[in-house]
């Protein structure tokens, strides 16, 4: 009996997974704001609308949540991460019937903010910037507003789903060449989602992992201009990358 992915936020990645997955094994239903080619169970959603979709199907392995800012400024990213989770959370505890085994929701590197600049190597456990307070709700610094978004996106997530949670942190995606030193490529990406939707690792708490490939701070004694974000946990956990 095939398995049932659901994937909000069907785009390009989503795309990617779709054509790796086993198709004797899992069938996908994807959300969009309109509709993809080559997804037969599509359905249309905007996820900043009050509206709620229809889901015909309400029992699913895993759910994969992957959100996109619809602008490069405040507005755009509370839309693209704060609004539309919450939207998605909604929607779902609405729908009681609706049963998941995991939550996969994608976010990003861009968490660390400014910390990538440093040398100084960063992993899951690093210090990084808090989220919005009360007493210093928007920071000057379009950079920071952007970082601590996304900070506030993974704290609601995972107050939300707790051990159903995986987290991805995704580094800059990239095509065919590499635009930022902390880089993925967008292949990558969708066979990073696929090890976690086909492996069981029975987590009892949310996880985050970085999703960034191999870099190095240094060739040799000479500084390089690799990346500074560790892929170590999930590497640990049996991911291999190309």
């Amino acid at each position: 009996m095939k398995k049932n992915i659901l994937i909000i936020g069907y785009g390009d990645i989503a795309r990617r997974l779709h054509v790796i997955l086993c198709k004797d094994n899992y069938k996908i239903y994807g959300i969009s704001r309109s509709k993809k080619k080559g997804l037969e169970d599509f359905i249309k959603w905007d996820w900043l609308s009050r509206d709620l979709p229809n889901l015909e199907c309400n029992n699913f392995e895993s759910i994969i949540f992957i959100p996109k800012p619809s602008n490069r400024n405040q507005a755009g990213y509370q839309e693209g991460f704060l609004k539309s989770s919450e939207n998605t959370f909604n929607f779902l505890k609405v729908s009681k019937k609706i049963i998941y085994r995991k939550f996969i929701t994608i976010s990003s590197t861009g968490a660390y903010g400014l910390s990538t600049r440093q040398e100084s190597y960063l992993d899951e456990s690093s210090n990084i910037v808090p989220m919005f307070t009360e007493e210093d709700p928007f920071p000057g610094d379009e950079v920071d507003i952007g970082q601590r978004i996304i900070r506030q996106y993974e704290h609601n997530q995972m107050r939300r789903y707790r051990n159903k949670l995986i987290i991805l942190r995704f580094s800059g995606l990239y095509s065919s060449k590499p635009i930022s030193k902390n880089h993925l490529h967008r292949d990558t990406a969708a066979k990073i989602i696929k090890f976690f939707v086909e492996n069981d690792f029975d987590f009892t708490s949310p996880e985050i992992f970085n999703c960034t490939e191999d870099a190095s701070l240094f060739i040799g004694e000479k500084k390089s201009s690799y990346g500074n974000i560790s892929n170590e946990k999930i590497k640990k956990l049996g991911f291999i990358f190309d």
